[in-house]
């Protein structure tokens, strides 16, 4: 977010902002920064695990869009 303001000059805040992830750490890095996250469970890391790390949504992969054009605005 920082350097997208210091790009843009834009006003970034935590609500502008979707974080894509496939790790526990991922989610906790999200929630830590107060993001919404959309865990994506392609990795070792199992949809269960993901959402049990805190991911506000999670789906099997990037072909299943409906819970990711949920999470838009």
């Amino acid at each position: 977010m920082a350097r997208t303001r210091s790009a843009t000059g834009a006003d970034v805040v935590p609500a502008d902002v979707l974080l894509v992830g496939d790790t526990p750490a991922d989610v906790a890095a999200g929630r830590a920064a107060g993001d919404p996250v959309l865990a994506v469970a392609t990795g070792r890391t199992s949809a269960a695990e993901l959402a049990d790390a805190g991911a506000t949504a999670t789906i099997r992969d990037l072909q299943d869009a409906a819970p990711f054009h949920g999470l838009l605005r």
